[in-house]
């Protein structure tokens, strides 16, 4: 019984622990041009959608996979993208890592900063 016990509390702890703050570090991209372009664009997306002054909703590239930001994520990519803490690379995307919790495919933003940089923008 004591065995059951412990296993049920470390199951529960797991759980509880995989819906936890996250990082991801990847690319931000313009999450409109992402949505009109995703099936008709092969090779490097994040590049080809890279953010410009003008974006407003923002997603990440990351891990394979492309995730959109919250719209508190999306007013934190732009005042940073702005203040110029986010800047496009040499490469043509902009590296970022991203502190939030993913909800389906959206993240809840909590911090973003250029991947490297220790100013983050909250």
């Amino acid at each position: 019984m004591k065995t059951l016990v412990r296993f049920g509390i470390g199951l529960c702890c797991t759980i509880g622990l995989s819906f936890g703050l996250t990082w991801y570090r990847g690319q931000l991209m313009d999450a409109s041009c992402y949505n009109q372009n995703q099936n008709n664009m092969a090779g490097k997306i994040w590049v080809k959608c890279a953010p410009t002054a003008s974006t407003t909703t923002f997603a990440i590239h990351a891990n394979g996979k492309v995730r959109m930001l919250d719209d508190a994520g999306n007013a934190k990519a732009m005042a940073a993208f702005k203040e110029g803490t986010l800047k496009v690379d040499s490469n043509g995307d902009m590296p970022v890592k991203i502190d939030g919790y993913r909800h389906g495919n959206t993240i809840q933003v909590e911090g973003i900063s250029a991947r490297g940089s220790n100013v983050t923008v909250h």
